[in-house]
């Protein structure tokens, strides 16, 4: 009997110890924690010489297209080599290059992550692309990462804005892990989140949201975008552009099969799944914005279809712009193939200006 209750003793000692050093590894995996709100640098690279187009003073090209931190859609291995890295970042630039927009929101971005051979894929893709502006913001920090691809070691990973013109403000914010997930795991996975600039287009302010909202969670990503709504959503005096990656299927599609839920961890209850019903996409309709491509989509619009790359099936990556900015045309980009496991979604926009300015650029048109 003592040596039972001595055995039993000696487990719970042993337990209790493990859990205390997992707790002391969190805090130092995680040390200095991200800021749940924050305001990034903004890097001014000054290496290309942009050739803007001032003939449509008022229209604007913004992409979006989550790069799924450049090792595309078809990885061959989890352990990817250098050079081959770099030719899979390539790939990605030169599709940036081919669409040539002035704003390009990018989701699952790597900054000096060892998976991806310690390159800020920012800085890379801009200088490639040719892009001056640069914003980034990470949501996922750690010294120790083995999830991705089953590679040990640090991770930065989040979102950027690459911009041709200049970037006056920026704010970032790292929404919280989902309730659904249990505190051992939240560790393994990014959190998420979402980034605010202020854009000078000839001299017009204008507002740029990018978004990476929960994966598997209808409520999570229904409560982000109530606070985004928030923070974000109440200038209705200046133009304002939301993109990225929504995982939320449009509410007026015809098939909701939710392909990109597949791959949920197994702390997931697929049963819970509510996408049908959904207000992610309704409630920022319901502020004025309008979409990039149609809602309503059918077979007939599988070229509206952003994932998966190889096979789009679903819509779930999305450009609004409201506020005094409005949707011309868009499209999604189908040539970038499986650069990445996203097809990029393209919008033309035009930005109300004023008589004013208006009249000043016919001005300067007559002087040339």
């Amino acid at each position: 009997m003592k040596k039972t209750k001595l055995f039993f003793l000696l487990l719970l000692s042993s337990f209790s110890t493990i859990i205390f050093l997992f707790f002391i590894f969190l805090w130092w995996n995680e040390n200095p924690l991200l800021p749940k709100r924050s305001n990034p640098e903004i890097t001014v690279l000054n290496v290309v010489k942009n050739n803007i187009d001032n003939s449509k003073p008022f229209i604007i090209k913004v992409a979006s297209y989550n790069i799924h931190f450049g090792i595309g859609f078809e990885a061959d291995s989890p352990h990817i080599d250098k050079n081959s890295y770099i030719k899979r970042l390539d790939k990605i630039a030169q599709i940036l290059k081919e669409i040539d927009a002035d704003i390009v929101l990018l989701q699952e971005v790597d900054s000096f992550s060892k998976r991806s051979h310690h390159i800020d894929q920012a800085s890379f893709l801009a200088l490639k692309a040719g892009y001056n502006y640069i914003s980034q913001s990470p949501t996922l920090k750690g010294k120790v990462h083995i999830n991705f691809h089953k590679v040990f070691g640090k991770i930065e990973h989040g979102q950027a804005i690459l911009s041709k013109y200049p970037i006056e403000y920026s704010e970032a914010i790292v929404f919280d892990y989902a309730n659904y997930m249990p505190f051992f795991t939240k560790w393994l996975y990014d959190p998420h989140g979402a980034q605010k600039c202020v854009m000078n287009f000839n001299g017009k302010k204008i507002n740029l949201i990018n978004l990476h909202l929960d994966p598997w969670s209808q409520d999570e990503r229904e409560r982000q975008i109530q606070k985004i709504k928030k923070l974000w959503l109440t200038d209705k005096n200046t133009p304002t552009i939301i993109g990225g990656d929504f995982n939320s299927i449009a509410p007026a599609a015809s098939t909701k099969d939710g392909l990109y839920l597949q791959d949920a961890p197994w702390f997931v209850d697929k049963k819970t799944f509510d996408i049908k019903n959904e207000t992610t996409i309704s409630t920022i309709l319901h502020l004025g914005f309008k979409e990039a491509a149609p809602l309503k989509l059918s077979l007939k619009h599988k070229r509206y279809y952003s994932y998966p790359s190889d096979d789009p099936k679903e819509k779930i990556d999305y450009i609004f712009a409201g506020y005094k900015a409005r949707i011309i045309h868009g499209y999604i980009y189908e040539d970038a193939k499986t650069a990445s496991d996203h097809l990029p979604i393209v919008a033309d926009i035009k930005i109300n200006g004023n008589k004013k300015a208006s009249h000043l650029n016919q001005i300067r048109k007559l002087a040339r």
